[in-house]
């Protein structure tokens, strides 16, 4: 009997238009391999979609909440609430940053963390809740954000799947202090690897960018704090471009799937 060989039917795949590969090669072109106009052009385009002030490109969305919680300032034992369902990232890099974790349940009709459940893990040393919009929903954000500034607790949005959704006409990412998307190849807008960090309050982004390059600002080599290198390339930030341009196209047909 023969045996017949499997097909590989990948969970996602990304939708290229053949632009991409025009704009990569501009910037291998270029010579701007590392850093380039492209990162820019791209912040700048996300900063206009998603109408906030500040976005930043970084290598990936686990950097992203990375970024996101060093940019927070928070301390030893600090604690932190995540969901119990959906992709751990939030959950560990607050364990490589020797915070607390408490998972929160999620509704099981939408599988994204509720408010009452939230409310239950809960404590004086509660810090930061992160909120994951698992497979792009988007809910009880409203509740959540008005519960966090009443409790004085930052909120992160784990918008890595939900780059598109929107609440009463409002992006996913945009509510909270921070808001991070992954730009990974299952993604709605790709760059192979790449994530995104958003925020609309000057002293979060100041740090951002502080902690996306090694502590250092406008002076070289002087470093102001321990930071990482979370930065993305230009010819991955050139594939955004493309991809952004046709972000209409991208977004229907994930919506018709």
């Amino acid at each position: 009997m023969i045996k017949q060989k499997k097909k590989f039917i990948p969970w996602s795949k990304p939708k290229l238009f053949g632009s991409e590969a025009k704009h990569v090669a501009q910037a291998i072109n270029s010579t701007w391999i590392s850093g380039g106009k492209y990162i820019d052009l791209l912040e700048r385009e996300f900063k206009k979609f998603l109408k906030v002030k500040y976005a930043l490109l970084v290598n990936n969305g686990t950097t992203a909440i990375h970024c996101a919680l060093l940019s927070l300032k928070l301390k030893f034992d600090d604690e932190i609430i995540v969901p119990g369902y959906g992709y751990m990232a939030a959950a560990n890099i607050a364990r490589s940053m020797n915070m607390n974790i408490k998972f929160a349940d999620v509704d099981k009709n939408t599988f994204c963390v509720s408010l009452e459940n939230i409310k239950k893990k809960k404590t004086r040393k509660t810090k930061v809740v992160v909120i994951t919009h698992t497979y792009g929903n988007v809910h009880e954000v409203q509740k959540i954000k008005s519960w966090c500034l009443k409790n004085n607790i930052k909120l992160i949005e784990d918008a890595a799947e939900a780059l598109g959704s929107k609440f009463k006409n409002k992006f996913a990412g945009t509510f909270g202090d921070v808001g991070t998307f992954s730009l990974h190849a299952t993604k709605n807008i790709t760059t192979g690897e790449g994530g995104l960090v958003v925020t609309n309050n000057s002293k979060i982004a100041s740090l951002l960018k502080l902690y996306r390059s090694h502590g250092v600002l406008e002076k070289r080599y002087y470093h102001i704090v321990p930071g990482h290198n979370f930065r993305i390339t230009n010819f991955q930030a050139a594939m955004g471009l493309a991809q952004m341009k046709n972000r209409k196209k991208i977004f229907l047909k994930r919506v018709n799937i």
